[in-house]
């Protein structure tokens, strides 16, 4: 439906608020505008998306996709999109927040690209799968070179997928969960 079979898909699926800076997504678009293959694709709501369809109007990134929050029974498909999963956690928000998206993104086997405070539960989860590239929510520069290593390395993308995938199953099984509980 939107031409994103023989792209690289960089995905942001779910909510995009006040904790979430459009930045990072906008500049991410930015570095692949001149790639015919490069996309960045956000399925959201939220008022974070005001910002960031602001920036795409002014700059022009026609690589950046905003799209709605998808029907659950399109969910997989949307996942399956992806090549590299995109998350962003402010600082502030780190500290109580664990965005439930990177749950989905490791369920779904593919690497994740993430800017938030180390501290925070899933950058601690997706240091220790080595599922994703990590970098501090302030480091621009940090997410952009990430992004581009992963985009460069078909083979890391695999490798971190797997691992994400293969922490979600050891983690998230109903026997595991309901032992835990």
């Amino acid at each position: 439906e939107h031409d994103l079979v023989d792209k690289l898909v960089f995905l942001y699926s779910g909510t995009h608020g006040l904790k979430h800076n459009p930045d990072f997504l906008a500049a991410l678009a930015l570095r692949h505008k001149d790639d015919p293959r490069g996309r960045v694709v956000v399925n959201a709501a939220g008022s974070g998306l005001d910002a960031l369809r602001a920036e795409k109007e002014a700059k022009g990134i026609d690589n950046l996709l905003i799209l709605g929050l998808q029907p659950i029974d399109r969910f997989a498909e949307v996942l399956a999109t992806a090549d590299v999963f995109a998350a962003v956690l402010e600082r502030d928000a780190g500290v109580f927040s664990v965005p439930s998206k990177v749950l989905s993104y490791l369920c779904a086997g593919r690497p994740i690209l993430l800017a938030a405070p180390g501290e925070n539960l899933a950058a601690r989860n997706v240091a220790s799968a080595g599922c994703g590239e990590i970098v501090e929510p302030e480091d621009m520069t940090g997410w952009l070179a990430a992004a581009d290593k992963l985009a460069r390395d078909p083979d890391l993308r695999t490798r971190q997928g797997a691992a994400g995938r293969a922490f979600a199953e050891a983690n998230f099984s109903v026997g595991t969960v309901g032992d835990r509980f």
